[in-house]
């Protein structure tokens, strides 16, 4: 018995081989209530040795609610991978016992502080997560009388982990290489993530990009929860580079949003004092003034600052693992987590300090944007909804969400030469509470005082949308807010087909699912006779006919399914005579076939890129995505899928091997879609040049120096300039990075990838610039951008002429197959709806598009 436990002595001190206790983090001059667990109860370890997974800290913060009446916990909504999102708010008891009336009070200006702190929306960066297991457990046992002080008159809303699924997905990465001695060494694999890495969320979203998208759920919960409180104070807590030191905001002062106050930045300014000082006592460099910027509103640490409230970032060197060896010497994952529980309570101790003047201020903030609005010569926008109802009332909803007050036009009004129609656009007066959210989301900027940007530069919600808008000086009448009726569908008897449109997406996604379900679809396309307004089809609606010896019952009955699910109107026909355009046996009106897409995945692709073609085929088209790894290096078969989709992938990343089986297969009838490098890399594998035949240059050779040229294509616009200074190589660098722009683009209406569209113009963004080169085939190539100068955000002279007169959409008949190439990201942040059609008929249309080369002479 004595042996069997000396070994577990043994195996108890070899476990915990960090001494690095929670004690040594914990202020040593308080006292904390004995009756309130200390983490390592309940985690087995203390904090910092071990990365905790999400379950762990949730268990953690169930038993200090069930303890503690100075917590309590609210679940505001699921991951997904159903993972609970968590909020601990944290206040005095007597708070507690009457929260929803110290809320409202809140709202109404007279209640107390409110501070939110957020942690960890970059899975990858879990010092975050792991410190706010400490500073609960700080605010809640703790005895000292600035705690007394500080729940007394504030609301504290600890969000534990925005991203639990990245979150999870690292903290197994992280423990599963941590040896009883951590290793430090870069090399180590611990500090080498596998793809896709745990920055991003469950369809490898970079969440802290979609704090005004909200494309996903994790997002939505927490705006719905933001707007209920009103924080003064959001801290958004992350990680940078391990040889960095600790930065905290106001961050470069010239790079801040127009929008945002310059008190904003004061009493940011104030607060960073607070923050110095407490990691001044435990021996941490920091910066506060460099790098980091503050300019679009989409981010967790600017969203607040269009909100009435103080976004903070906080950016600790990252461990990646346990332990790291930096430039500035060895640290581990505890003195992370040391630093951003440091500077969370530094958060809390300056808010309490300057509390009258941060409830002032939001106060203020939102008076002061109205008397702008109402300074402003508009008083409303308009936006139509472009023949496709549910994509405007798409942006109604977010706006909605974002507690902006829109309704539906109720008469007729022309603006800047555009008609929008009573019932078919919507309204949002300007002059309402978030009339400063409003102008961030509809200006169209295009001077800035520093052309530096840490994201993207434009984001105007109608132009991602595709929604023609325009700004009005009298606000128009409202429509009867009338609940939309549910689609039913009524086969008919004496039906000879069956009709639906093809403006809204859900059209697409519907026809694609009959397809799978070998029911027979048709689409029409460029028509070569008149069509009228009374023609019973348009360009690019679908056609299910009713075929003699086909099972007309199971037809009806899958058609009716889809109509239900995806809303979608079923017109039945009696006669396929069309005396206003096409029969419906037109050979314009062309069948499609089913849908079975391939994603190729890996190292070497961009994670966020892949994800967004993820997210659109199996959320919102509804179909499944099985994914093949750049790592298969074995010979497989490509016949069983119709596409192949390659998101942005360095060229190098794609195995040789693959090049003869993805030729072969698109000659065979394969659609190859590719976008940004790895449409670079399709012109060159599908390029021909005679010049090399006349070389006897081998086919991999030709392949490989194409490649070679593309990864190593040379930016010779700075070799004439001669000398500079060397301090000016940052911003000459910066200037010859497209960090997001909205530029016009020209449409060709009459292609098959632009079904759907009924304007010439397309907003298209832009955030790198890819140089296609022009198609041999005149008429494979139906965007172009009208102009290279950007109508909303920066685009500097080097990109103006790397972009002038670009392709930015090639779809080349090759053999019996089609190669898509996209210069850009259709699917941006699954925001950009404008052109997603784009690539969803990329999906569809693929075999409408015919050989269209003239006949040689």
């Amino acid at each position: 018995m004595r042996f069997k436990w000396s070994v577990l002595c043994l195996l108890m001190l070899l476990f915990y081989i960090n001494p690095a206790l929670s004690g040594e983090i914990l202020p040593g001059d308080e006292t904390y209530r004995s009756d309130v667990p200390l983490p390592a109860d309940e985690l087995g370890w203390e904090v910092g040795e071990w990365h905790a997974r999400p379950e762990q800290i949730t268990r953690y913060f169930e038993r200090l609610a069930d303890i503690s009446g100075r917590a309590s916990l609210q679940v505001i909504g699921l991951s997904h991978e159903q993972r609970p999102l968590i909020q601990l708010m944290i206040t005095s008891e007597a708070n507690q016992a009457r929260l929803e009336e110290v809320r409202q009070s809140h709202l109404n200006g007279d209640g107390p502080l409110v501070v939110w702190l957020g942690y960890s929306i970059h899975g990858n960066e879990a010092s975050g997560s792991n410190a706010a297991i400490l500073t609960a457990y700080h605010l809640i046992a703790g005895e000292a009388q600035w705690i007394e002080d500080l729940l007394r008159e504030a609301v504290i809303v600890i969000d534990p982990m925005f991203n639990p699924d990245g979150l999870g997905r690292f903290a197994t990465w992280a423990n599963m290489h941590r040896g009883q001695q951590p290793a430090g060494d870069r090399i180590h694999r611990a500090h080498w993530e596998a793809w896709p890495a745990g920055r991003f969320n469950h369809y490898w979203f970079d969440m802290n990009r979609d704090w005004l998208p909200a494309t996903q759920p994790e997002s939505v919960a927490r705006l719905t929860q933001f707007h209920r409180w009103m924080p003064n104070i959001m801290g958004d807590f992350h990680e940078q580079g391990s040889d960095a030191g600790y930065f905290f905001q106001p961050g470069v002062p010239q790079r801040k949003n127009p929008l945002t106050p310059d008190e904003n930045v004061e009493l940011t300014t104030e607060l960073a004092r607070y923050h110095g000082r407490a990691l001044d006592a435990i021996g941490q460099r920091y910066y506060s003034r460099e790098t980091f910027d503050d300019f679009y509103y989409g981010k967790g640490s600017t969203y607040p600052d269009i909100n009435g409230s103080i976004g903070i970032l906080y950016e600790q060197p990252s461990t990646r693992g346990h332990k790291v060896d930096s430039i500035n010497g060895e640290f581990t994952f505890t003195d992370a987590v040391r630093n951003q529980y440091a500077t969370s309570i530094s958060t809390l101790q300056g808010a309490y300090a300057i509390r009258d003047r941060l409830v002032d201020y939001q106060s203020r903030f939102y008076a002061d944007a109205l008397q702008r609005a109402r300074n402003s010569r508009g008083q409303a926008w308009v936006f139509a909804d472009d023949s496709d109802v549910s994509r405007a009332a798409m942006l109604a909803e977010l706006m909605a969400l974002h507690q902006i007050e829109v309704y539906r036009l109720g008469e007729d009004i022309t603006a800047d030469g555009i008609e929008f129609s009573a019932g078919s656009a919507w309204v949002v007066p300007t002059r309402q509470r978030q009339a400063a959210l409003i102008e961030a989301m509809f200006e169209q900027r295009t001077e800035f005082d520093d052309n530096t940007f840490y994201d993207v530069s434009a984001w105007t919600l109608p132009k991602a949308f595709n929604l023609p808008f325009a700004l009005v000086n009298t606000i128009p009448d409202s429509a009867d807010q009338t609940e939309q009726e549910e689609v039913a569908f009524n086969p008919q008897p004496d039906a000879s087909a069956y009709l639906f449109k093809r403006h809204d997406l859900a059209g697409s996604a519907m026809a694609m699912q009959l397809l799978n379900e070998d029911i027979r679809v048709y689409r029409a396309g460029n028509p070569t006779i008149p069509t009228g307004q009374d023609s019973l089809i348009q360009q690019g609606d679908f056609v299910v006919p009713v075929l003699r010896g086909e099972d007309r019952d199971k037809m009806e009955q899958l058609l009716g399914e889809q109509a239900q699910h995806w809303q979608v109107p079923v017109e039945a026909v009696s006669s396929g005579f069309n005396s206003a355009g096409p029969d419906l046996g037109s050979p314009t009106i062309r069948p499609l076939t089913a849908v079975k897409p391939l994603l190729v995945v890996g190292r070497g692709v961009v994670p966020m890129e892949a994800g967004h073609i993820w997210h659109l085929v199996d959320r919102r088209l509804g179909l499944p995505l099985p994914m093949l790894d750049v790592d298969v290096q074995a010979a497989f078969d490509l016949d069983d899928y119709t596409h192949l989709l390659i998101p942005d992938t360095d060229p190098k990343a794609i195995p040789k091997a693959w090049y003869p089986l993805i030729k072969g297969w698109v000659n065979r009838g394969g659609v190859l879609v590719t976008q940004k490098r790895s449409a670079l890399w399709a012109e060159a594998v599908f390029s021909e040049r005679p010049e090399d035949a006349k070389k006897s240059v081998t086919e991999d050779d030709r392949i490989a120096g194409l490649i070679d040229k593309i990864s190593n294509r040379k930016d010779t616009s700075t070799k004439d300039i001669g000398r500079q200074p060397y301090a000016q190589h940052q911003a000459d660098t910066a200037d010859r990075i497209l960090g997001g722009a909205i530029f016009p683009g020209s449409l060709d209406l009459t292609h098959p990838l632009a079904q759907g569209y009924t304007r010439e113009e397309l907003p298209v963004f832009l955030n790198s610039i890819t140089r296609l080169e022009l198609s041999k085939n005149a008429y494979s190539t139906p965007l172009v951008l009208a102009s290279s100068t950007p109508t909303a955000g920066f685009a500097s002279e080097y990109a103006n002429q790397e972009l002038d007169g670009r392709p930015v959409l090639i779809a080349d008949k090759v053999g019996q197959g089609v190669v898509v190439r996209f210069a850009f990201n259709p699917n941006f942040r699954a925001f950009w709806r404008g052109t997603e059609q784009l690539y969803v008929n990329a999906l569809l249309n693929a075999s409408m598009i015919q050989g269209t080369r003239l006949p040689t002479e």
